[in-house]
């Protein structure tokens, strides 16, 4: 009876090693007007849309948030346009209909806003990672 359990275990890890995916993941900051070029597309980081997240030395009952403009290129032609809305826990996570097994996640939005000062277009940068899952 123990030998039929070993074996179950066995055949059944064997069976769950094999269905692992391999995912190649990519991290990458970029400034307003910068383009990340990821083979057979690009992703270019068009502006901030808007910023409303509660300054550093401000005590806020919201802690606001953020929207960016990204856009999509292949063969260097425009493909779609997302706005993302980043909060305070910055992780959105989507997949890209257009590009199948390519996901993008939003892990920072910097720098953050401080008081009385107002951050320029030219001053962002968003940090975002890329996984694709290969075959």
């Amino acid at each position: 009876m123990k030998k039929i359990i070993l074996i179950l275990i066995l055949l059944v890890n064997g069976v769950s090693l094999s269905a692992q995916t391999e995912v190649a993941r990519l991290q990458s900051f970029l400034k307003v007007g910068e383009q990340l070029d990821c083979g057979n597309y690009s992703i270019v980081f068009k502006k901030v849309i808007s910023d409303s997240r509660c300054p550093k030395s401000v005590i806020c009952v919201w802690a606001g948030t953020a929207e960016v403009l990204l856009e999509i290129r292949k063969a260097d032609e425009m493909y779609e346009e997302y706005r993302i809305e980043i909060g305070s826990f910055i992780d959105v996570y989507f997949q890209l209909p257009q590009l199948a097994n390519i996901h993008l996640k939003l892990l920072g939005l910097a720098p953050y806003p401080e008081t009385p000062q107002k951050i320029k277009q030219s001053e962002y940068k968003v940090t975002i990672q890329l996984e694709e899952l290969l075959d």
